[in-house]
């Protein structure tokens, strides 16, 4: 793959972009110390600020909310409910039960041109995720990064050990909508990914388009995947999944992900960037695809990359 950068904003509008989705030509980002969902023209420039809850005034500080308040909101990836639209945004489910949540947002139609929010305690199913050593690994913690989807899947993936949650999504959308009280179990499948100048790269981003999971992952010199540390490096690349899988909830010997593509992202301005999350805006020919990835300046502010790749 080769990788270029068409265009690069940097914007203290939008604090802390942690997760980006394009649907119908705009551009979704969330923050993960911001209530906001924030939506961008193809140039850019903010189109509207939906709000997804409610902090507490003393809880925000430079139009921050503070570390041990937020929801931590770092994955977003799109639904279609009976025919409709809809963003699912899921807290990192790390440290703090206020990140148990999810926001399920409705996006505007012909006939209702708002954003419609529902907020969705799911302290129960990340505690049921917790016990499962194949998706926490031995530190039984939890720091989900990235989502994807297609019709038939939901795939999260866990920074703490590169483990991929793959859910049935027809199931999980009744789950998610509160019209069963079963809790969706996983198909489980682990990749490894290539070390960044020295240092384990995690799962940062996720994106399906054109039959193909394209990635960002992200390399930190920190002791664990929650903490921040010197930064790196970051990269873009594909991951497949391909195996016989036999038992739901466990890994199985043979159904991995491999990963076919792994690109670094060059430096901004003399300044390494820990890129967030991805999403394809457009293929323009076979082999082209232009993305959309935002990162975290980690002071408040987020920059946003146009992203050329060739395959």
């Amino acid at each position: 793959m080769q990788l270029s950068v068409l265009k690069h904003v940097h914007l203290t509008t939008i604090p802390s972009a942690s997760a980006v989705e394009v649907i119908n030509g705009n551009i979704y980002i969330v923050g993960d110390d911001s209530s906001f969902l924030y939506a961008l023209k193809y140039d850019l420039t903010v189109l509207a600020e939906v709000p997804l809850y409610k902090a507490k005034s003393d809880d925000i500080v430079d139009n921050r909310i503070l570390k041990k308040k937020k929801a931590d909101l770092e994955c977003i990836t799109k639904l279609t409910i009976n025919g409709y639209p809809h963003l699912l945004i899921l807290g990192s489910g790390s440290k703090s039960p206020r990140r148990d949540v999810a926001f399920l947002v409705k996006l505007p139609t012909p006939y209702n041109r708002k954003h419609l929010v529902w907020e969705v305690p799911l302290v129960k199913w990340y505690s049921f995720l917790r016990m499962n050593e194949e998706a926490t690994g031995p530190s039984g913690v939890l720091n989900f990064e990235a989502a994807a989807s297609t019709d038939a899947y939901l795939y999260i993936f866990n920074r703490e050990n590169n483990a991929t949650l793959r859910f049935d999504m027809p199931e999980f959308i009744e789950f998610i909508q509160g019209h069963t009280d079963s809790v969706p179990f996983p198909t489980i499948i682990h990749t490894t990914l290539p070390e960044i100048d020295g240092i384990r790269a995690g799962f940062s981003g996720a994106d399906y388009f054109d039959q193909k999971l394209f990635f960002t992952a992200a390399a930190e010199n920190t002791s664990n995947a929650i903490d921040d540390g010197e930064i790196m490096g970051s990269a873009v690349g594909i991951v497949s999944f391909t195996g016989e899988e036999k038992t739901r909830g466990k890994l199985t010997d043979g159904f991995t992900g491999e990963v076919s593509h792994f690109t670094l992202i060059p430096a901004i301005e003399d300044r390494l960037l820990k890129i967030e999350s991805i999403s394809v805006y457009e293929k323009e020919n076979d082999n082209t695809y232009i993305a959309i990835a935002v990162s975290d300046d980690d002071k408040g502010g987020s920059d946003i990359l146009m992203l050329q790749l060739d395959l």
